[in-house]
């Protein structure tokens, strides 16, 4: 079996790594010719991941350039971009996709212009059947840094064709990191975007030391808040209270290891968002996502005070301590 994985950024190369264990080959392709000729060469990403350990000799790095040539080769396709440049990198290879090959979204986010999820676009560029049949979508509680370490992790590979998903479980699976399946593709999809947004509330919450009850609080009601959204368009709510949603939830909102809770964690010090952004090598999907999600939610009337409260603090330059005041103040109600 050939496998190609488009993105070198942390979790591409360790999506690669975790492969190479059950296969004899990966090519990783890569946007940046300094980093295709570091993995060739040293069996490293330093860019993104520590010098040791050294990827597997099986990983072979080549320029993303050549990606559209060399598509007709591949078996399985994972997709490991940034939200923003997942549609272009799917018309690329929308051209020479044959029916038997089959591609893997490990991307979480939403597109700006067009409010649509990863799944949504992947309809838009392929077509509902070709996404029925070749199209899965890999997410969980997955920090690209522990994995690559050997720590222990699960995910959930999510398709509407079992046998499909059943093939990439395998594909990924090892003694160190376990993938279940589901056929809920639109849950599983919902959960890695929304985290994102209460990761920034969870790392602001931290950063000004508000507490454990606090703590505790913002999840439960940022999970009420991602159900209630994503159940909206079609999610089962047991896929948002397993892996895919509350386990990527929870270790998202834990520590500095994820990007999108330290980039609340900065504005909670208060830091600029323009200067937090710039200084990232990597994307903070939930930035995006906040803006996306809050805009729908508006137009859906989907109650989302929390997410409210995050998109006012990153786009209105609200203060955090009279955004949290105005939550806990809201009108009484019942819990859901």
């Amino acid at each position: 079996m050939t496998i190609a994985v488009v993105g070198c950024g942390a979790w591409g190369t360790v999506i690669s790594q975790l492969i190479a264990k059950n296969t004899e080959a990966v090519t990783l392709f890569c946007h940046d010719e300094t980093i295709v000729h570091e993995i060739n060469t040293n069996h490293t990403n330093t860019l993104y991941l520590p010098k040791e350990p050294i990827l597997n000799p099986n990983i072979q790095a080549r320029h993303l350039s050549e990606l559209p040539a060399l598509i007709p080769e591949y078996n399985v396709i994972f997709i490991v971009v940034a939200s923003s440049y997942y549609r272009d990198i799917l018309s690329h290879i929308k051209a020479v996709l044959s029916y038997d090959q089959i591609i893997v979204a490990a991307t979480k986010g939403m597109e700006e212009q067009s409010l649509k999820s990863v799944y949504d676009i992947s309809i838009d560029v392929f077509s509902k059947e070709v996404c029925d049949n070749q199209f899965a979508i890999l997410s969980g509680p997955n920090l690209a840094g522990e994995i690559y370490l050997g720590k222990p992790a699960a995910t959930v590979i999510a398709s509407k064709n079992a046998y499909l998903a059943e093939k990439v479980q395998k594909l990924i699976s090892s003694d160190r990191f376990r993938a279940y399946v589901s056929d809920d593709v639109s849950g599983v999809s919902y959960g890695g975007i929304l985290k994102n947004i209460i990761a920034i509330a969870a790392g602001i919450l931290d950063a000004m030391e508000l507490g454990s009850n606090a703590k505790a609080a913002l999840l439960v009601r940022g999970m009420a808040e991602i159900k209630r959204y994503a159940v909206h368009f079609g999610a089962k709510e047991e896929t948002l209270m397993g892996l895919a949603g509350f386990g990527d939830l929870v270790t998202t909102c834990l520590g500095p290891d994820s990007r999108n809770y330290s980039t609340g964690y900065r504005i909670g010090k208060g830091e600029p968002l323009i200067d937090i952004t710039s200084s990232m090598v990597s994307v903070a999907e939930g930035v995006k996502a906040c803006k996306v999600v809050y805009d729908i939610a508006k137009k859906e009337a989907i109650p989302m005070p929390i997410t409210e409260g995050v998109y006012k603090v990153l786009y209105k330059n609200a203060n955090v301590l009279e955004v949290t005041s105005l939550l806990m103040t809201r009108q009484l109600k019942k819990e859901d």
